[in-house]
């Protein structure tokens, strides 16, 4: 049996987040939840404890606890923007998108230049259905930061959804050289590419996401995309096949690789 954490002094709330902080330094989430909750239990009044106890709860899987510590935080200390940018961040991925925007508002509101919230933000509105909206809180995200990855993602992804697709293009191929480290946005290029009927390129972009993450189950797809639609039946039927050992989950993996063998 765990035996919970003890101090030396137990009604003095200090030493109780000294405690957690040892405990979050060894990996031991739960010792420190119960530090962070007995100190809240002497002093409730501390935004940081709060904000501090929800990103633990978070961790280990309980996010409507960890929502409700965010929500206690800001409303303590409204002019704290990390409060409102977590609270944002929890919503969204709980599917409060409409509220999620809002708190993320919230939190511009308190720090405008924080470059990572406009970007999410824009992520947030693409999932409110507000694609237009989108876009220009990722162009606001870029803006104050022109290497900001998830901005120039999801201004892409807005333009998708508005249909603007060469716009959508030129957005990622900035990114790319951009932040050529960056995977995701590569990723993107390459599925978009396969779209609009770029299969050479499209396959190129692939091949070269695939040097870096070989594990990458969606490049594959998109790799045998391209082949297919190049004619290059074989090596479109490999793709798909390592795809499905990478994530047999994905059934349409295998229904594109019978298609194209039956082809």
């Amino acid at each position: 049996m765990v035996k919970n954490p003890r101090v030396q002094n137990p009604s003095d709330p200090v030493l109780w987040c000294k405690e957690a902080a040892s405990h979050i330094e060894t990996g031991d989430t739960k010792g420190a939840i119960y530090c962070y909750e007995e100190s809240l239990k002497i002093r409730p009044d501390v935004p940081d404890v709060w904000y501090n106890l929800g990103l633990l709860l978070e961790k280990i899987g309980q996010q409507t606890a960890a929502l409700g510590c965010y929500t206690k935080s800001s409303e303590m200390f409204p002019g704290d923007y990390r409060f409102f940018a977590e609270r944002a961040r929890l919503l969204a991925e709980t599917g409060k998108y409409l509220d999620a925007v809002v708190a993320a508002s919230d939190a511009l509101a308190i720090n405008p230049h924080a470059p990572q919230i406009h970007a999410n933000k824009a992520g947030y509105l693409i999932r409110a259905g507000d694609a237009a909206g989108a876009v220009a809180a990722a162009d606001a995200a870029l803006a104050i930061d022109p290497a900001n990855p998830a901005a120039f993602a999801n201004k892409a992804n807005a333009l998708v959804a508005l249909g603007r697709l060469d716009e959508a293009e030129a957005v990622l191929r900035s990114g790319k050289e951009a932040v050529p480290t960056d995977e995701r946005i590569a990723k993107m290029l390459a599925n978009l590419l396969v779209r609009i009927g770029q299969w050479d390129e499209a396959l190129a972009v692939a091949e070269e996401v695939l040097l870096i993450t070989p594990e990458d189950d969606e490049v594959w797809s998109i790799k045998g995309a391209a082949c297919a639609y190049l004619g290059r039946k074989d090596e479109a039927v490999a793709a798909f096949g390592t795809a499905m050992k990478i994530n047999p989950k994905e059934k349409s993996y295998k229904h594109n690789r019978d298609a194209i063998k039956k082809s």
